[in-house]
């Protein structure tokens, strides 16, 4: 009985699938049907050009590995940020976002008179795939009717040092009320 061709390949090829999946990916181009595809190769050395590199593994119908384009760095939202906030009953309000290494985050919004900020408010940040971020955080209400208003926005990084972001603020009023409202939120990177 006549031995049948491996696809998994021996341990040449396991070591270049396994250089693949730790770059992240793999992707396999086959240009024309063939009985079967075995990675044979030994996988090929890669040259860093930013602190993020990840290599791409290209299977080509030979069954060789070579190396295909760096993947690109997404900008992280670290740092700090002027930004303009309008929620839907109020006018446009500015203010400073800090967004900190350890997934925290501090706004400094409405400066008084005296050019502090007339609230602070606290919460998290995580970002995702695509430059995309989603943020919470917390703020007392100023003003006569007192209270505290949660605030939950998705975005997206538009580029190093831009962003923009809408979702909800739910007003909780220390009289008992509640409301929620749609905010929008454009960010600048200052530093």
């Amino acid at each position: 009985m006549p031995k049948k061709q491996s696809t998994t390949g021996g341990p040449t090829a396991r070591r270049a699938v396994g250089v693949a999946l730790a770059a992240g990916f793999l992707t396999l181009a086959v240009a024309a049907p063939r009985p079967a595809l075995a990675l044979t190769a030994e996988p090929t050395t890669t040259t860093a050009t930013t602190a993020k590199t990840a290599a791409a593994v290209t299977s080509t119908t030979s069954g060789t590995a070579t190396t295909g384009a760096t993947a690109t760095t997404v900008p992280s939202p670290v740092g700090t940020w002027s930004v303009t906030t309008q929620e839907s009953d109020h006018p446009a309000s500015t203010g400073t976002l800090f967004f900190y290494a350890d997934h925290t985050l501090r706004l400094e919004a409405h400066p008084g008179p005296d050019g502090k900020p007339v609230f602070i408010g606290t919460g998290e940040w995580q970002s995702g795939h695509g430059g995309t971020l989603h943020y919470e955080f917390t703020h007392p209400l100023p003003g006569t009717r007192t209270g505290t208003a949660h605030v939950e926005l998705d975005g997206v990084l538009t580029s190093a040092t831009a962003f923009s972001a809408c979702g909800l603020t739910k007003r909780v009023y220390d009289d008992g009320g509640t409301e929620t409202v749609t905010i929008v939120m454009n960010g600048t990177k200052t530093a």
